[in-house]
C-alpha cells in the first residue's frame, strides 16, 4: 500500500511551481515561522551543497532544510538554526527552494547575496557550533 499523497506533494511533483508560506524556525535567520514565502519547484537532477531541498518524512512531515553534504544515493541536511544533521534518502526529495519573499524582499537562489549567505553561515558553522555547545554547558553548570 502507497503513502497517500498530500496536495502540496502532487503540485510539487506535477512540475508546476509552488508557493507556499514556511513553517518553523529550523531555518532562521534566513526563513521566518509564517513570514516567509518560497517558491519550490520539482529538483531536476542531482542536489548539490547549499540547495535547499523539500522533503517529506515517511512520518508525513514536510521538511526544508538545507544540504550539507551529499552522499550516495542519499544527502545529509541540516536546518540553519539547528545543530544535528539528517540523512535524507533520494526517494524522500520532492523539490528545491528556488525563490525566496520577505516582506517586500525578493531572493532567487542564484542571487549573489542570498549565495553569500549560504557560504557565510555555512563556514561559520564550526564557531555556532561552538557558541551553543558553551551556551549548553554554562546553562548545565549554573
Amino acid at each position: 500500500m502507497s503513502k497517500p499523497v498530500s496536495p502540496l506533494e502532487r503540485e510539487i511533483l506535477s512540475g508546476n511551481p509552488v508557493v507556499t508560506m514556511t513553517s518553523g524556525d529550523s531555518m532562521e535567520p534566513l526563513l521566518f515561522d509564517h513570514d516567509t514565502r518560497v517558491v519550490i519547484r520539482r529538483a531536476e537532477g542531482p542536489l548539490k551543497r547549499g540547495d535547499l531541498p523539500v522533503y517529506r518524512r515517511p512520518s508525513g512531515q514536510f521538511v526544508m532544510h538545507r544540504v550539507v553534504r551529499v552522499g550516495k544515493n542519499c544527502y545529509y541536511t541540516r536546518g540553519d538554526n539547528r545543530y544535528g544533521t539528517e540523512r535524507v534518502p533520494q526517494e524522500w526529495m520532492l523539490g528545491v527552494v528556488t525563490e525566496i519573499y520577505r516582506k517586500e524582499r525578493h531572493f532567487p537562489v542564484t542571487d549573489w547575496r542570498y549565495r553569500l549567505y549560504v557560504a557565510l553561515w555555512g563556514g561559520l558553522y564550526p564557531i555556532r557550533y561552538l557558541v551553543h555547545r558553551g551556551k549548553a554547558w554554562i546553562r548545565k553548570v549554573r
